[in-house]
């Protein structure tokens, strides 16, 4: 939930159910990721993907196995983000 407006038990706009309060186990200790359920590029908030605008060796690369549209990601934005 850090971050987010969800609270307690919620199911995913991909069917998943999760503990929004839970804490996550991190893909991996040693490089960052971006985790595909929790990003929405910044959409409703920036212009452009924060992670991209300040990472200092531009080493943010596109997932072809997590391809989402705009209005895609625009729902996950208000999804976790209701107004």
């Amino acid at each position: 939930s850090d971050g987010t407006s969800l609270e307690g038990n919620v199911v995913l706009p991909d069917g998943k159910e999760v503990d929004a309060g839970e804490v996550q186990e991190p893909i991996s200790d040693e490089v960052y990721y971006i985790a595909p359920d929790k990003c929405t590029e910044c959409m409703g908030f920036h212009e452009e993907p924060q992670c991209a605008a300040v990472c200092p060796v531009d080493c943010c690369v596109p997932d072809d196995d997590h391809v989402e549209t705009e209005e895609a990601l625009l729902a996950k934005q208000r999804f976790m983000h209701p107004e």
